[in-house]
């Protein structure tokens, strides 16, 4: 019987973690990189279906870990409402200048969102020699835009930034708060109203950050990740970029027209596992990174070349930027403008051909995009209340942008960044001190807004 019992203690003692750790999986809905989330059980453009096939449970704690941090109010909140209303006033001053620069109204519309790709990859915008010459090549025939940043430092940040024009804060992400992500504008609502189609096609996961259940919330018609091409040769998070951008043809040649459709890359993501070879040597531990950026450049090269024929192409406008910056050979501290800089070209026959092979300089973001797009289509961009047109001269522009646990601002004059982890200033750059006094107090008021 003594044994027995000891017997009994010991399988006791083996089953707990093994049955903790079932329960850990389950909980954790498999082995796949990404645990499951609300995107999983989003399938629907109506947003009430979707809503009936979550757990309400899970939802409300979810909804509780994520604003925790604002429970006793605004955590930014610094300046008086007066002088924050004052600051707004500068920010929304109206004096069109507007340059327009494509020559139709009703163009098709097709992004191009280059996964993790730094400014410090594009030889035109200071960077690096010899890693992308196809986009180099795109240049020549595009309005390549030289002062363009990214507002965040994930790819879920990105989506609301980009089409919703709306800003990244720390600690949460717009898009994983789905009651408040389906109020936002977007590019798909605002462009449905023009007859467009809209589509978005992704060769990973698109759970992540919840990303699929923000499109589908926005009301893009056609949603596709890897699920829908699991016969593409893929790497560990997904399809190779050379094989979507094959497929991103086919499924463009069958779309009714006008069309808004959206390829996100993937190869440039570690672990960097794409087919092919390394060639580039920068002595650096970003090297893969690096060559991984060369593969999906030659693969956007290839893709331009082989659509050039297609009946939808000389009335399309093509929007080719990253979706966030990564660190580089030239390894820029976490919170440096630098980090955040990306590259951004307008390229088709759409675009005037005054503008081919040409720069706009002006300070900018991905909450400036959906704004711009839709002033150069002749329409309605009010609801956007953050961007700003990019190609009007004449107006104020502000990069709010946020690192971990960190938060700053660009502007004409300089820019501040402030680390919330370690309640401290990570950097300051303006001519004098009075700018550097200004930068910081325009900082702290924008995300007080």
């Amino acid at each position: 019987t003594k044994r027995y019992n000891i017997k009994q203690f010991f399988f006791k003692i083996i089953r707990f973690p093994f049955v903790l750790g079932v329960l850990l999986l389950l909980l954790r809905g498999g082995f796949q990189p990404i645990p499951i989330n609300l995107s999983d059980a989003y399938f629907s453009k109506t947003i009430i279906v979707n809503d009936v096939t979550v757990n309400p449970n899970w939802n409300l704690g979810q909804s509780i870990l994520k604003n925790k941090t604002n429970f006793d109010g605004n955590p930014y909140k610094k300046h008086s409402q007066e002088k924050v209303d004052e600051f707004i006033k500068i920010i929304n001053q109206e004096n069109d200048s507007s340059t327009y620069v494509l020559n139709s109204k009703n163009p098709n519309i097709v992004f191009i969102l280059l996964e993790s790709w730094s400014a410090d990859n594009i030889e035109s915008l200071g960077g690096l020699n010899g890693i992308t010459p196809y986009f180099k090549a795109l240049e020549k025939e595009g309005l390549l835009f030289t002062n363009f940043y990214s507002n965040g430092w994930t790819s879920d940040q990105a989506m609301s930034s980009i089409f919703s024009s709306f800003p990244v804060f720390p600690y949460v992400s717009i898009i994983n708060q789905t009651d408040k992500a389906r109020k936002l504008p977007c590019l798909t609502k605002s462009l449905i109203k023009n007859g467009y189609h809209s589509s978005f096609f992704f060769g990973g996961q698109l759970t992540y950050g919840n990303i699929k259940g923000y499109l589908l919330s926005q009301g893009f018609d056609i949603v596709k990740d890897e699920n829908q091409y699991k016969h593409l040769p893929s790497g560990r998070l997904g399809v190779h970029d050379e094989y979507m951008f094959d497929q991103f043809k086919k499924e463009l040649n069958s779309l009714p027209q006008p069309f808004m459709s959206t390829l996100f890359t993937i190869s440039s993501h570690s672990p960097f596992d794409f087919p092919g070879v390394h060639t580039l040597s920068f002595n650096s531990k970003e090297d893969k990174y690096v060559n991984s950026v060369a593969y999906t450049d030659k693969c956007l090269g290839d893709f331009i070349a082989s659509v050039k024929n297609d009946d939808w192409y000389a009335n399309t406008l093509f929007v080719i930027l990253a979706d966030h910056s990564h660190n580089s050979p030239r390894n820029w501290r976490v919170a440096q403008k630098e980090r955040f800089k990306i590259p951004m070209l307008w390229f088709g026959e759409v675009l005037k051909p005054n503008y081919k092979g040409s720069k706009w300089d002006k300070l900018s973001s991905h909450i400036d995009i959906t704004p711009t797009i839709l002033e150069q289509l002749g329409q309605d961009n009010t609801s956007y209340k953050f961007g700003r047109n990019i190609l009007n001269k004449q107006r104020q522009v502000f990069v709010p942008y946020v690192f971990h646990r960190g938060h700053g601002l660009i502007s004409n004059q300089g820019y501040y960044a402030f680390s919330e982890d370690y309640n401290k200033v990570f950097e300051l750059e303006a001519s004098d001190s009075t700018q550097m006094k200004l930068i910081k107090e325009q900082t702290e008021m924008y995300f007080q807004v």
